[in-house]
């Protein structure tokens, strides 16, 4: 199954990895995706999820103090806490504030 990943740069599919977050998969494979803490606390790596939700780990609670729940409802989390947790047809869209 592959990882769709849409940044400002492009649409690059990649093979996703279980357990490292999106930010740290997309340092590795050389995508911008911004970011400045990897904490959950600056949301420059905010990230629509498109597709896929159910293989990814559920929202952290640094993503529920830093972003609003109307955002959440929408899909929205945050790049640096999201990992996939199981292989499967998965769609991230990179929309920093």
């Amino acid at each position: 199954m592959k990882l769709i990943l849409q940044s400002r740069t492009g649409t690059v599919e990649v093979e996703p990895e279980v357990g490292i977050s999106i930010v740290q998969l997309s340092k590795k494979q050389k995508i911008p995706w911004s970011y400045a803490c990897e904490r959950g606390i600056c949301a420059q790596c905010r990230t629509l999820v498109v597709e896929g939700a159910e293989f990814l780990n559920e929202v952290t609670k640094e993503e529920k103090l830093r972003l609003r729940k109307a955002e959440r409802a929408q899909g929205y989390r945050l790049g640096c806490q999201i990992k996939v947790t199981t292989p499967g047809p998965i769609t991230l869209q990179h929309q920093p504030y």
